[in-house]
């Protein structure tokens, strides 16, 4: 029986063929010094005996660890965001096709997150870092572009020269999204949007407000409710704004977590979505087609994101220019049945919201 190919040695195929030590590592870093007699003795023992050079001893070599990390941070409700579970799903599938791994750790603070990358270079953990949920002016970027450590943006900073980035065109998406309502015949549109520190709930809120704009509806700050990431925000957000005396007929959410919730908050006050209350989220994710009623969404693939910005990561690392890979791609409106025409006026709607709250002494109010 042959032995296990982990504890077969360097040594072990050397002395398998009669050979120096050096003999063999010259033959294995195609060196071209080597006789092709004794050469192919070396490869074929190293066949037979299942030999494979040390990955660490090979990675020292190179000065890279085959391993991409990611910090995620946790403080906004993205570590319960199905949106990120696709993502890195996406990463970890392009990775194992190349035979790279992937390290994904937590962070709860600013503080906390730039504390991490900090030790993961220094303990020379990874290769480079994929950074997501990206912030206004982000530490992360920040410190990796001063220490000119590798990485990839998934989404854009207030300055998004000078580094690579994959990013959906999150203005446009949302006034597209007002378009539509507006289509549908509705004119008080809410928005339910996420902690404005991060650059992706500040670009929706902008297209949101941009399409109102170009439409001529007026901007009324009340029809916009800012909640942490989480179906929780999304429910404490519809409650908020469907219990304004002159209530949105429509919602238009930063992401499918949050149009989850608002789904469940009229869900649980009677109110029928796609008629009463139309619902829009933002992600694409695969549970949006299985509520009910299914969730009309701006789909973008998290998946297909994932794999993108490893690739994109590679790139970089094998070193192509990281101003050469920046991409914006564009949403794609998802229709389903959690959208339609205004059933009712936003008067009647609120006349109608009132009478089913006053009917429940415990109304689930700011996340009960």
């Amino acid at each position: 029986m042959s032995r296990l190919r982990d504890s077969v040695t360097i040594d072990d195929v050397a002395r398998h063929v009669g050979v120096a030590k050096g003999t063999v590592s010259r033959v294995l870093n195609n060196y071209t010094d080597i006789s092709d007699a004794t050469r192919k003795r070396i490869l074929k023992a190293v066949q037979d005996l299942g030999y494979q050079p040390s990955a660490t001893a090979r990675n020292l070599k190179r000065g890279r660890q085959d391993t991409l990390g990611i910090v995620i941070p946790v403080g906004h409700g993205s570590g319960a965001d199905p949106f990120l579970s696709e993502f890195i799903d996406g990463i970890a599938r392009a990775l194992d096709e190349l035979g790279l791994d992937l390290l994904v750790t937590t962070a709860h603070s600013r503080d906390h997150m730039i504390e991490t990358v900090k030790r993961l270079i220094a303990r020379r953990k990874v290769d480079g870092f994929i950074v997501t949920r990206t912030e206004v002016d982000d530490p992360r970027i920040a410190y990796l572009r001063e220490h000119n450590f590798p990485f990839v943006a998934h989404g854009r900073t207030r300055d998004p020269a000078g580094y690579a980035w994959f990013d959906i065109d999150n203005e446009a998406a949302f006034a597209d999204g007002v378009r539509h309502l507006y289509s549908l015949g509705h004119e008080r549109i809410g928005f339910i949007g996420g902690p404005m520190e991060l650059n992706f709930a500040l670009q929706r809120r902008e297209g949101y407000r941009q399409g109102l704009e170009a439409l001529g509806l007026a901007h009324d700050p009340a029809l916009e409710d800012i909640q942490q990431l989480s179906e929780k925000g999304g429910f404490a957000g519809a409650e908020a704004l469907l219990s304004l005396q002159a209530p949105p007929t429509a919602l238009l959410c930063v992401t499918d977590a949050l149009a989850i919730g608002a789904v469940q908050f009229c869900r649980k006050f009677g109110l029928k979505v796609g008629s009463d209350v139309t619902i829009v989220g933002y992600d694409g994710l695969p549970v949006g087609e299985y509520l009910d009623p299914p969730l009309t969404t701006f789909s973008q693939s998290a998946q297909e994101a994932g794999g993108r910005v490893a690739r994109m990561l590679i790139d970089v690392l094998d070193g192509k220019n990281p101003t050469d890979l920046q991409a914006l791609a564009k949403a794609n409106l998802i229709r389903r049945a959690s959208d339609g025409a205004p059933a009712n006026s936003s008067e009647a709607l609120a006349s109608a919201l009132r009478d089913r709250l006053n009917q429940q002494p415990h109304s689930g109010r700011k996340g009960e």
